[in-house]
């Protein structure tokens, strides 16, 4: 879930409420306040991660152009304005962040550029483009091929979201659906639907004037979520999943990725350790947990952004700490959390999605 830092959400105690209410994705809104301001928070937000031990991923929502025009206009805004270039480069390269939320993305150029500002950086920071303007709908599919992930408002005018949600889905690009709340509560049944269809992978929630109690409201919405997800027809969903993919299913870690999800039913949890697996495995919607072993022995802060990355992709549960050199170290720490959590018991069966000299692998095992 995306939860916005703001006024009442910004001190360490209340971040660390959040933190354990179910928030995994702090948004920082830029089309407000100053870098300073930000600047606190972003200390704040740190120092509740370290205390509370839970992972969240640092989102920058850029401000964007102002202007808007009437349905069907074409006009040439900017993707990025002089502020928001500011904001990435002074503010969110500095301050490692691991997602930027395009607001004026209208084409697949558009990504280009930003990729091109952020430089030796772009690798470490997802670009997820918000879909809301006809443009946009009609060069979907180059930008598609671009974006690391898609976010749906509802009313975008000559947005056809279902069209959007298949073709992301089909491309294995994550879907975050913007919901609107009020007083704790959705609006709409926005968020039910696209739950119990499977069609998002993260929540953002958004609120007109900030919550007073923002961790009630966060924890309200998360157990509805929770409630939901318990009712949902895995087997149906499936199968919907199933005939819309495309044929033969390629590259070959997508082979691997949907078997592991759907080869082995009886399995208790998917262990990845490749960042290339993560979406298409949650792409093909599996209804277990699906660990993605993250290890610390490289370059710690690019695998950090891989494990915050993560946190978009629906069912993923990164896992760092795992001082691993090897693959079946990692895989071997992934079955020892699952059973210290209680996902797995000794005897269950987990399945290990793991690459071997550059070729995707299955791998079953009875923990």
């Amino acid at each position: 879930m995306v939860w916005t830092l703001g006024a009442a959400s910004r001190s360490v105690v209340m971040i660390e409420k959040l933190l354990e209410a179910g928030m995994n994705i702090a948004r920082f809104d830029f089309s407000e306040g100053s870098h300073a301001h930000h600047q606190e928070t972003i200390i704040n937000l740190r120092t509740a991660i370290r205390n509370t031990g839970i992972l969240c991923a640092v989102m920058l929502d850029t401000k964007g152009p102002e202007i808007r025009t009437g349905e069907g206009e074409t006009i040439n805004l900017p993707t990025l304005t002089r502020k928001d270039k500011v904001d990435i480069v002074q503010w969110g390269i500095p301050n490692r962040i691991d997602i930027i939320v395009l607001s004026s993305v209208h084409k697949g150029s558009d990504l280009d550029q930003v990729r091109n500002l952020l430089g030796m950086h772009a690798n470490n920071i997802m670009l997820m483009s918000k879909i809301d303007n006809e443009e946009a709908a009609a060069n979907v599919d180059e930008i598609m091929e671009k974006t690391d992930a898609v976010l749906l408002a509802r009313g975008s005018p000559g947005v056809d979201q279902k069209k959007m949600i298949d073709k992301a889905s089909a491309l294995g690009i994550p879907i975050v659906t913007a919901v609107q709340i009020l007083g704790g509560q959705t609006t709409d049944d926005d968020l039910p639907n696209a739950v119990l269809d499977c069609t998002t992978d993260c929540v953002m929630l958004l609120a007109d004037e900030e919550e007073a109690h923002p961790d009630t409201a966060l924890q309200r919405i998360s157990s509805l979520c929770k409630e939901l997800e318990s009712s949902i027809d895995y087997k149906a969903v499936q199968q919907k999943i199933r005939k819309a993919l495309p044929r033969p299913l390629q590259p070959i870690t997508a082979r691997k990725a949907a078997y592991a999800c759907w080869k082995y039913p009886k399995a208790k949890a998917i262990i990845i350790t490749a960042k290339a697996a993560v979406n298409l495995v949650a792409r093909c919607r599996p209804s277990v947990p699906v660990l993605l072993v993250v290890s610390m022995s490289e370059s710690f802060k690019w695998w950090s952004h891989v494990a915050s990355h993560g946190l978009v992709s629906r069912g993923i549960i990164p896992l760092m700490g795992a001082e691993s050199k090897t693959i079946e170290d990692m895989i071997s720490f992934g079955v020892q959390v699952a059973k210290k959590e209680g996902i797995c018991n000794a005897g269950d069966l987990v399945v290990a999605l793991r690459v071997l000299n550059g070729c995707p692998v299955l791998q079953p095992l009875h923990v």
